[in-house]
């Protein structure tokens, strides 16, 4: 996240791809076990986000797409990753705008 642009990147995930995802991070145990566990956090998470100033980027994590830019850059599938893979995504669609 840019301080300047007041932009978070939050990374989201599909209710269908979560399983899938889970076994693909190294560091599952930092999720909830359940989409809808998930997906309660993360909209707190936004909110808390929004009313701190911030625009929130829902930023969609697939897995074959993920699995492959980790493996690109050598890193693991792990918290710090999918933080780098969000920003990126944010930073990449906000050039285009």
């Amino acid at each position: 996240m840019a301080a300047s642009s007041r932009i978070f990147a939050l990374p989201w995930y599909a209710r269908g791809e979560y399983p899938v995802l889970l076994k693909l991070f190294s560091d599952p145990h930092l999720l909830p076990a359940t989409y809808n566990a998930w997906l309660s956090r993360a909209k707190q998470t936004e909110s808390l986000l929004q009313k701190a100033g911030f625009a929130v980027a829902r930023i969609r994590i697939r897995p074959a797409p993920f699995a492959a830019w980790c493996k690109e850059r050598n890193v693991s599938p792990n918290q710090r990753a999918r933080l780098t893979f969000a920003n990126e995504a944010a930073r990449d669609f906000s050039a285009r705008q």
